[in-house]
């Protein structure tokens, strides 16, 4: 790796990371050829980095050889005391992006220059989305200690294929007189990451503002929302949601957005009788993917997902530092006090 020159990125960079990031997008394109849509083009990616550095309190670092921008890493400070993260670092999918000659070593650089800044803004939780057509990005995250966190999938309407050995369960469309029984299965995936091995905390207001959500599901006229039941009770649930095209997002998709079934139908073949009617009917609309996402930590998700046909294309990663670094450092006088 040539020697770099490390600065702050700023709004006089957008076009030489813009060219960055198509580059970065059209590598990521040959493994997952969805990816290759509409919002891959100069203007799009130009607006959207300009959106990030004007209307967001980013902080990054960008690369420079012989003055030219090889590479960057920009980060979104957030605060969500809701969810137990605090005061942290959001690095967006767009946020990162090196020269094609360039290795993973300048991704590691340039972590430890932005990473100091960071925490000198009391965010010790870094949390960035990793492309994963080019293993190279993943590489050098892993060996900066992060960890996976969630898994961001696509599957291809043509590559799917349908189950056998499925439920006697009816599968039907949910009307507004669902409400409670949304509400009631509000808690199937909360209780599913509550338990071992993700140990999610049950945040009492979370859980209540979920349950508010999925209540009012029923009410929102673009969600397609499927029901499995038996004997009148419900078993589980599919929500759809149209997407718009970003570059995590192909045209022609559609997200399911939400989907559960109680732990006491596992392998009864509910989850994948809703996938069978979940898959036609969007093929019936007209759609060639369907995007999910998933806690790679979910056991039932991470090994069930991956069967329907879904194929990861990025990760959220995941490292937090000890806090005690604000001042247990050299660079704190009073440390030799001891």
């Amino acid at each position: 790796m040539n020697k770099c020159e490390f600065r702050t990125i700023t709004i006089e960079d957008i076009p030489a990371m813009s060219e960055l990031l198509i580059c970065r997008q059209n590598l990521e394109s040959k493994g997952f050829p969805s990816l290759k849509n509409s919002c891959l083009n100069a203007k799009y990616i130009t607006n959207l980095l300009e959106n990030l550095i004007v209307n967001s309190k980013v902080i990054g670092i960008g690369a420079f050889a012989n003055d030219e921008l090889v590479g960057y890493i920009i980060g979104d400070i957030k605060i969500d005391n809701l969810r137990g993260r605090g005061r942290h670092v959001w690095v967006p999918y767009e946020g990162i992006a090196i020269r094609m000659d360039q290795s993973s070593e300048l991704i590691r650089e340039l972590y430890a220059k932005v990473s100091v800044v960071w925490l000198e803004q009391g965010c010790f939780s870094h949390h960035t989305f990793i492309p994963l057509g080019n293993q190279v990005y993943y590489e050098a995250f892993l060996r900066l200690s992060f960890s996976i966190d969630h898994v961001y999938g696509i599957m291809n309407m043509e590559d799917y294929k349908p189950f056998e050995n499925l439920s006697d369960a009816e599968i039907r469309f949910a009307n507004k007189n669902d409400s409670e029984r949304m509400g009631n299965m509000s808690s199937i995936i909360f209780s599913s990451l509550n338990s071992a091995p993700t140990f999610l905390p049950v945040i009492p207001e979370l859980v209540m503002k979920i349950n508010v959500g999925y209540k009012s599901s029923v009410e929102d006229n673009d969600s397609t929302i499927l029901i499995a039941e038996k004997d009148k009770k419900e078993l589980g649930f599919h929500i759809y949601d149209p997407i718009t095209p970003d570059l995590m997002a192909p045209d022609d998709g559609v997200e399911l957005n939400i989907a559960g079934t109680y732990y006491s139908q596992s392998g009864r073949g509910v989850g994948k009788k809703l996938m069978n009617e979940g898959y036609r009917i969007m093929k019936e609309k007209g759609y060639n993917s369907i995007i999910a996402d998933w806690k790679i930590s979910n056991l039932s998700a991470s090994t069930f997902w991956p069967k329907c046909g879904f194929k990861p294309i990025a990760y959220r990663m995941v490292r937090s530092i000890d806090n005690n670094i604000a001042w247990a450092n050299f660079s704190n006088p009073s440390i030799k006090l001891l």
